[in-house]
């Protein structure tokens, strides 16, 4: 089968999977930070208070090796059936908040939780079964359409939230997150049984969770991808509830700011078309070394004293062309390097740091805005990362008859 050609035979997976993750967590992170600047001003939140919002990310960690596994052995559509029941209710009790900070932390609480069954973690399976040739192109496909949508519903919320307020702003994003999740499951089918039959075990998934875990965690190729994620990602928090509060921060309007999240969204576009033809094409540790040590160069720019609109919206052009290829390269080097059946339980353990790095990180913001009221010592800091976990990628094995693990 030819490249395009397997693109084509499995377009409705690929629609599937992407309008599963353009309506979920991926879509959530860019809207977010729409809302922070109004949140923030209404009930007299301070901007170092506001950061510590990312330390609900530390509470995926414990559910997201379950949601993984639970992947594997259910399949994706009863998994992601869950959220989508759930996910809409979490925007309605975001709506019914009345300036009580841990309660609007207990809110993203369960956003993370619940959105993480609908996010890439789970519709990401949907291309490791179906893809091959074109791997790295359709997992670009489906990380492409939150950035897609986003370059829609940022102007147009920050629109809302001026003309109508945040509350329906909120009932809004609900609805996108329902008829999504509703679209993306009628797309993959639900699985036939008899009544009364048992879900089936996939015939894959063989092993016991202590015996497939024991071999994730005991590959050098894991820690290797692990560790250079940790390094790569530390500036998470940045690009969901802080992204607007630092750009405003360089001296730019509400407004400027969500026209300039845009910009950010298209180079996410950019840059992951770029990175999945070229994961499917050379070398995959060079290309995600590459792809993955972009944004160091923007973050100096975002860091420096060139606070004018263009600078800005370059800047932040950088830094996506390389954030929009995380969620696509961390889905396959897991898919390049593990086998199938334990696709999902190793993919869970990806995100898991990635969230833990975005905890840190999100700590690490609130204490430089706490001891330097400025957002620069922290992007310096991260360019200084993100530039080692690069090059750490580089020891990752590069031959393509490499003998999966698991």
């Amino acid at each position: 089968m030819s490249y395009l050609g397997e693109l084509r035979d499995n377009i409705r997976p690929l629609a599937a999977a992407s309008l599963g993750c353009g309506t979920s967590l991926p879509l959530f992170a860019y809207t977010s930070s729409v809302f922070a600047p109004h949140l923030i001003k209404e009930f007299g939140w301070s901007r170092s208070q506001f950061a510590l919002i990312g330390l609900t990310m530390l509470t995926t960690i414990f559910i997201l090796p379950f949601v993984g596994r639970f992947t594997d052995r259910l399949g994706v559509w009863r998994v992601a059936l869950l959220g989508t029941a759930l996910v809409p209710l979490c925007f309605v009790g975001y709506a019914l908040q009345w300036g009580n900070f841990y309660y609007f932390m207990l809110c993203s609480v369960v956003v993370m939780a619940v959105g993480s069954t609908t996010g890439p973690l789970v519709y990401s399976r949907l291309v490791a079964e179906n893809f091959r040739q074109a791997q790295g192109l359709a997992l670009t496909v489906i990380n492409c359409a939150p950035a897609v949508l986003a370059m829609v519903c940022v102007p147009l919320l920050n629109w809302m939230i001026l003309h109508y307020g945040w509350r329906p702003s909120y009932l809004f994003m609900g609805v996108v997150s329902l008829v999504g999740g509703v679209t993306a499951l009628v797309l993959i089918k639900a699985p036939k049984r008899q009544p009364g039959e048992a879900p089936p075990r996939p015939a894959a998934t063989q092993g016991s969770a202590r015996e497939d875990y024991g071999v994730i965690l005991r590959s050098k190729v894991f820690w290797i991808i692990m560790a250079s994620m940790f390094l790569t990602m530390l500036h998470t928090p940045l690009h969901a509830s802080q992204m607007n509060v630092m750009l405003v921060d360089n001296g730019i309007t509400t407004q400027q700011a969500a026209n300039v999240v845009s910009i950010y969204a298209f180079g996410t576009i950019v840059g992951r078309i770029a990175c999945g033809l070229a994961l499917d094409r050379y070398s995959t540790p060079i290309v995600t070394a590459i792809s993955m040590g972009i944004p160091a160069i923007g973050f100096v720019l975002l860091g420096s004293d060139l606070n004018t609109v263009p600078v800005i919206g370059f800047a932040m052009f950088l830094v996506g062309l390389s954030v929009g290829a995380e969620s696509d390269i961390m889905a396959f080097l897991v898919a390049r390097y593990f086998k199938l059946r334990i696709f999902n339980s190793t993919l869970g353990l990806m995100h898991c740091v990635t969230f833990l790095t975005g905890a840190i990180g999100a700590a690490s913001i609130s204490l430089t805005l706490k001891l330097f009221d400025s957002f620069s010592p922290f992007l310096f800091l991260v360019s200084g990362t993100i530039s080692v976990g690069a090059l750490l990628f580089l020891s990752l094995p590069r031959r393509r008859d490499f003998e999966k693990i698991g």
